[in-house]
């Protein structure tokens, strides 16, 4: 089924979908989430907002995004891990099995796609933080995602710093969900229009 997934690097977060999400529903996730990333990073930029994160997540939610409770509670167990497996272990105590095997699967594929893989780690520099976004319909119009983000100390964002043990300085992993009927209906047009250029340049598939 591996032929199916598909997975793509949306700034610097890498984005992974479950065969269940169209082409044109994949647009809409992608734009909104990196309409998101640029309203934070201009607001972060200018010194405006001390947490980057509070604020990315408000402008999800003006989109069409609610946070829902984890399935699962916290492992705490995940501390004695790897960083890899602690990782996806958060992703799948959010979600479900099924949302870390796709994750694992996509991050595999970005080390095999050499541009891909340098345009997330760069993005990821810029930010100090980087973030892993698996996706699936829950019903029509209604995509579920795990919003994972790590925040990073710089001096680890080096070359292959995914695939490396490291040191997180902030860890969250949870669930949302996002109205694609809603933000289409409302902000679609108007986002794709202001994101013309970016969308170009700012996503990559795999």
């Amino acid at each position: 089924m591996t032929e199916q997934l598909r997975a793509a690097v949306v700034g610097n977060a890498l984005m992974s979908f479950f065969p269940d999400i169209d082409k044109d529903m994949r647009e809409r996730v992608q734009t909104a989430m990196l309409f998101a990333q640029r309203a934070t990073r201009e607001v972060v930029g200018s010194g405006q907002v001390s947490d980057g994160y509070d604020y990315y997540r408000q402008q999800l939610k003006f989109l069409g995004w609610d946070a829902t409770s984890p399935r699962e509670p916290f492992d705490p167990d995940l501390e004695r891990r790897s960083v890899h497996e602690a990782m996806l272990g958060r992703i799948g105590a959010a979600a479900g099995p099924e949302y870390s095997e796709i994750t694992r699967w996509s991050i595999d594929a970005l080390g095999l796609v050499q541009p891909a893989l340098f345009r997330f780690e760069q993005r990821s520099l810029e930010v100090t933080s980087f973030q892993l976004l698996p996706c699936r319909v829950n019903r029509p119009g209604y995509v579920d995602m795990v919003l994972y983000h790590e925040d990073l100390n710089r001096e680890e964002l080096g070359n292959g710093f995914l695939y490396r043990e490291r040191t997180s300085r902030r860890v969250r992993a949870e669930l949302v969900r996002f109205n694609a009927r809603l933000f289409e209906q409302q902000f679609g047009d108007k986002v794709r229009q202001r994101l013309l250029k970016t969308l170009q340049e700012e996503i990559y598939e795999l």
